[in-house]
């Protein structure tokens, strides 16, 4: 009976926190100010002669002066995730650098991945980042546009 007593307390508190995740509110930032290098960006092969034994794989590269707004969440608990949305035909997948205000990371179409997590300090956050595209050279059929979002989960 004692032993059913002592792992009731662990029980409950992880009771309570996936209850408190479940509670969390995801919000769309606003990044309005964030500027891009270039307005395209061109894919090149990763090979000069890719084959049917080689590599498709074409590859990009942009630089990104971010500026997220987070005056909504101020001083408050929260994690940011950089998503992705899903891209035509192939999978697309960008991998990117930080100066390290935020986490570096991958994510592919479709997904997002955490990049902050913490107390928000400032109501604005500034970080530069290096985007490394990605996709396989035989599923692009043409130019596309790449549709980049952050989301905060926070808790009430």
């Amino acid at each position: 009976m004692k032993v059913c007593c002592l792992h009731w307390p662990i029980a409950a508190l992880f009771a309570l926190a996936l209850q408190a995740a479940a509670h969390a509110a995801t919000y769309r930032v606003d990044d309005t100010g964030t500027y891009l290098s270039q307005p395209t960006t061109p894919m090149r092969w990763r090979q000069l002669a890719p084959g049917r034994a080689g590599d498709n794989t074409v590859d990009g590269r942009l630089a990104v002066a971010l500026r997220l707004n987070l005056s909504p969440w101020l001083n408050r608990s929260a994690r940011l995730y950089m998503g992705l949305a899903p891209t035509e035909g192939e999978q697309m997948v960008a991998t990117w650098r930080t100066q390290g205000r935020l986490l570096p990371g991958t994510v592919r179409g479709g997904g997002r991945t955490l990049v902050f997590e913490g107390a928000v300090r400032e109501p604005f956050l500034h970080e530069s980042i290096v985007l490394d595209l990605m996709a396989d050279g035989r599923a692009v059929e043409r130019a596309q546009s790449l549709q980049f979002y952050f989301e905060i989960e926070v808790t009430p």
